[in-house]
């Protein structure tokens, strides 16, 4: 019981302490913060922009996205067909290339069905505030 006690007032003296301690930095936490959101702190040639621009970091990051899945669902394909044609008239390995084919392409539309809902959204919440916007 005293053991449980010790623990608990450790507890509660190093939460206090912690947060004195949070208390008086605070303004300087909120002081570094502003200069951060304000740019003083932008590294060199670091986007402005979140969505406009020709380097603009959300639709960068979208492409960069949409061309790897592009990627990969071509492999995809082109690994389907190479087991496709490889099956030999296997009913199962037929089967499953065929359902490799599928879901390549069922990725490819997801992801493109995707990139465009994305679109939109940036349209939506980019136009409240800047204009129209493209990606």
């Amino acid at each position: 019981m005293k053991q449980s006690k010790k623990v608990g007032l450790a507890l509660a003296t190093s939460a206090l302490s912690f947060g004195a301690a949070l208390v008086v930095s605070l303004p300087t936490f909120a002081v570094s913060l502003m200069d951060v959101i304000n740019g003083a702190y932008r590294g060199e040639g670091q986007p402005t922009e979140l969505f406009n621009g020709s380097a603009a970091l959300i639709p960068r990051a979208i492409n960069l996205m949409l061309f790897i899945v592009g990627i990969l669902a071509i492999f995809m394909l082109i690994f389907g067909g190479i087991r496709y044609v490889v099956s030999g008239g296997d009913a199962n390995r037929v089967k499953d290339a065929k359902n490799t084919i599928l879901y390549a392409i069922i990725g490819l539309v997801v992801a493109i069905l995707g990139y465009a809902i994305v679109q939109w959204i940036i349209s939506v919440v980019g136009a409240g505030a800047s204009g129209s916007v493209s990606v």
